[in-house]
């Protein structure tokens, strides 16, 4: 009888430990220099944009303050601006739609069945009284100074406007016509939620509308800061739900002197010390996959092998976004305190304490399961939690198929080389365009200025202003957009 051989099953286990990291190292290798093919277009085209025209008139349009514009003008002038400016000499048909929402229509597409529309709107958001002496210039002046316009709504959104309006200048003064027919819908309420903009337009409207092809919103900018040595355009492909809940305690107002454990106020800032420290859980989309596939292309050698092998080190990964607010907000809900009331006197403790925070939740979420995790991390039912202002989900757009590919195809064509890396996107803001998103209609977001972390925080901020030269690049990318889209 022969004696079994001493360590054979431990041999085996160590053999078979060596196949699974060998082959664990090849998977990961492979993946980590299988690259994606980069979208290709058309011939870049030449088209001249007339840099002094589009300063020129964005600065008159900011000089109209219009971030109360509804109800209060009965005839904004920004429609005779654009008009008499636009509209007029370029021979694009126009309509004014209840008043205040502008309609341009340019019927010169080489294909006449489904129009692509490019939104923007005329509203901005207020300068607090507080915050004017902070700004460089007044924001209401439009001066044009240093290479930029300055003044508020230069970037959000009125310089989207004049862009496109240079890039079908541009077009007509090379001889070119767009692929498509082209409409231009301005809106005066996109900072007020959309509905006596577009919403309104859509449903008294339609017929005028019709059923574009495509719809561009605002809702992302061109980055250089955000991978090394390479310019990253980011298309919005979906954006975040806009949810406002109050959080409120009611108790027995008293004597500041003698202050209770249950006193309003207190309860409410323990419950939002816990919500604090919420973290909601990770969901990763689709896009946010394609994304970052595409991103790993460009990224160093350590990152790269970690995006590439996500179903490795998807914990790193995920640790690595979530050290970013921006990236954060592309992989998990999020909540935000915005607004505090309680009291009326020093002396008086109040009755009544309320907080409202605002939800931006991604496409799928469930609003009831978030309010659940919500109510749990507060865990005290002296904490009353509402919904006080639900703008609804909006589907994402196709990153596949004939629309998505020619939208790639163009950018690639505005963006010719291999220093662009074009990417889709889930935005964590609100745009006017999930109103056609909810009506089937695929909706991308936006807007081809090239913004660094110092331009793009003063959106909604203090010294808002868009230099001249994105003015010119902008309108030439919206450009390829029409003409190729």
């Amino acid at each position: 009888m022969k004696r079994r051989r001493r360590g054979t099953p431990l041999r085996r286990i160590g053999i078979g430990l060596a196949v699974l990291v060998a082959t664990l190292s090849l998977v990961v290798a492979v993946r980590t220099f299988l690259g994606e093919d980069r979208p290709h277009g058309p011939a870049a085209i030449e088209v001249r944009i007339d840099r002094d025209r589009a300063s020129e008139v964005l600065s008159e349009y900011v000089r109209w303050d219009s971030s109360g514009a509804i109800g209060r003008d009965p005839r904004p002038p920004h429609l005779d601006l654009l008009v008499e400016r636009y509209a007029e000499p370029l021979g694009l048909e126009h309509r004014v739609l209840d008043g205040t929402i502008l309609l341009l229509s340019w019927p010169a597409g080489e294909v006449h069945d489904h129009p692509l529309l490019l939104l923007s709107h005329s509203d901005v958001v207020p300068v607090a009284d507080d915050e004017r002496e902070s700004w460089t210039h007044p924001p209401f002046d439009g001066v044009v100074a240093d290479g930029y316009v300055w003044g508020r709504g230069t970037i959000d959104d009125k310089g989207a406007t004049i862009a496109q309006l240079e890039a079908i200048a541009a077009l007509q003064a090379a001889g070119l016509r767009p692929h498509r027919d082209v409409l231009l819908l301005i809106s005066p309420d996109e900072e007020r939620g959309g509905r006596q903009g577009v919403a309104r337009a859509l449903e008294r409207h339609g017929d005028q509308i019709g059923e574009p092809w495509a719809v561009l919103d605002e809702g992302s900018f061109a980055a250089s800061d955000f991978i090394p040595n390479r310019t990253l355009v980011p298309v919005a492909v979906g954006e975040k739900r806009y949810v406002t809940i109050s959080l409120t305690v009611v108790g027995e107002a008293g004597h500041s002197s003698m202050p209770r454990d249950n006193a309003a106020p207190r309860v409410l800032s323990i419950a939002l010390g816990r919500l604090g420290e919420l973290e909601h859980p990770v969901h990763m989309l689709e896009p946010t996959d394609v994304f970052l596939d595409r991103l790993a292309d460009h990224a160093p050698a350590l990152s790269r092998m970690a995006l590439k092998n996500r179903w490795l080190f998807g914990p790193m990964v995920r640790s690595m976004l979530a050290d970013r607010p921006a990236s954060n907000a592309m992989i998990r809900d999020t909540h935000s305190l915005t607004i505090l009331s309680a009291g009326i006197s020093d002396n008086v403790v109040p009755a009544r304490a309320r907080a409202t925070v605002n939800l931006r939740l991604l496409p799928g979420s469930r609003l009831d399961e978030v309010l659940e995790r919500i109510r749990g991390a507060i865990d005290d039912p002296r904490v009353t939690v509402e919904v006080v202002q639900d703008e609804g989900a909006s589907p994402i757009a196709p990153i596949e198929g004939e629309v998505w590919t020619r939208l790639e195809a163009a950018l690639a064509s505005a963006y010719p080389g291999e220093d662009q890396v074009i990417a889709p996107i889930i935005t964590p803001g609100t745009t006017d365009a999930r109103y056609f998103a909810r009506r089937g209609i695929p909706s991308y977001r936006y807007l081809p200025f090239e913004l660094d972390a110092n331009e793009r925080g003063r959106v909604h901020g203090v010294d808002e202003r868009v230099s001249i030269q994105n003015l010119e690049e902008a309108a030439r990318v919206y450009a390829h957009l029409l003409r190729y889209w």
